[in-house]
């Protein structure tokens, strides 16, 4: 191999070392995901997911007690985009909250892969509800922004999928660990 004019020729103890710290990682993460017994990434998923959920409880928390109730948006805004981005603007603590919920999501369906690659099909099923439960919070949250904050059965079905959200995890823990 040569680069402008000089022969370059790798080192055959950095292609060894190279090799060796590819092997590692596939021994350390791919091998221990993909045996049935290593449920130390799930096992991290649930308590992050955890965390987030309760954040995400005491942000919806504030915004429950504090944010103006029936806001109004100008009728200039007929598309989700700009409806939202102006409850954004009344209510600048919607946006971490909604966040935080899509994060959640994210991991439940990390949480549903690792459990079908790991062949536990209870802890798969049980992922799967949480996911389940979080869309149903979320689908209910953008209908209690769009409602102008006011629809208290989509407020208690946000607290319903968030209740049952924590209880699944406290059985994928019980399962896994």
């Amino acid at each position: 191999i040569s680069l402008y004019g000089q022969k370059i020729m790798p080192n055959y103890q950095d292609m060894q070392q190279s090799k060796m710290f590819v092997r590692f990682l596939y021994q350390f993460f791919l091998r221990q995901v993909m045996q049935k017994r290593q449920w130390w990434p799930v096992v991290i998923l649930v308590i992050i997911q955890f965390v987030l959920l309760v954040l995400q409880f005491i942000i919806g928390m504030f915004i429950n007690l504090f944010a103006p109730m029936n806001i109004s948006v100008t009728q200039n805004n007929y598309f989700m985009m700009g409806y939202m981005m102006e409850v954004f603007i009344q209510v600048p603590a919607l946006f971490p909250h909604m966040f935080i919920g899509f994060i959640t999501g994210i991991i439940s369906l990390i949480m549903v892969l690792l459990a079908i690659l790991n062949g536990k099909t209870l802890v798969a099923i049980l992922a799967l509800l949480n996911g389940f439960l979080i869309l149903t919070a979320g689908i209910a949250g953008i209908y209690f922004v769009l409602s102008g904050l006011s629809n208290n059965a989509l407020s208690f079905l946000m607290s319903i999928g968030f209740i049952g959200a924590v209880a699944v995890d406290f059985g994928i823990l019980y399962l896994v660990v």
